[in-house]
């Protein structure tokens, strides 16, 4: 080994090892952002299929249908707060239902706040959006 090359490995690594977290922190983010993402639209989307039990024609009961379906389901998460739930009125006997889901992604409340250490307001506006279609042999 020469005697000029001899700290050369330890520098490699010095800038090695921050460049390999910081890329597995960006996966790690882009895959609580994607969960967050799937979670909003399955309750969006069994909030559309809820508001086509009720019956045809009855908007409040379609509504409360669709409203406790889908805050029924984001509840499991500490870190993706509901918001609105907009559409999933009443519809026609053979009609469909349209929902648009809210919710806001609390990343300060997950391992990777550590990317913003001084944010603690660091949130994610996220929407999705459902439809649902009642069957044509259902009876009103």
């Amino acid at each position: 080994m020469r005697p000029s090359a001899a700290g050369q490995a330890l520098i490699e690594t010095a800038i090695t090892i921050p460049v390999l977290l910081l890329l597995l922190l960006g996966f790690l983010l882009a895959m609580v952002v994607s969960e967050a993402y799937v979670d909003l639209d399955t309750a969006t989307s069994l909030a559309a299929a809820s508001a086509v039990t009720a019956r045809a024609g009855d908007d409040a009961q379609s509504r409360d249908f669709a409203l406790k379906t889908y805050r029924g389901t984001l509840v499991r998460t500490g870190y993706l707060k509901p918001g609105a739930l907009d559409g999933c009125g009443g519809y026609a006997a053979g009609g469909s239902v349209a929902c648009a889901g809210h919710a806001r992604l609390l990343l300060s409340r997950t391992p990777m706040a550590i990317l913003e250490p001084f944010n603690p307001d660091w949130t994610l506006d996220l929407q999705a959006t459902a439809t649902a279609y009642s069957s044509p042999y259902r009876s009103t």
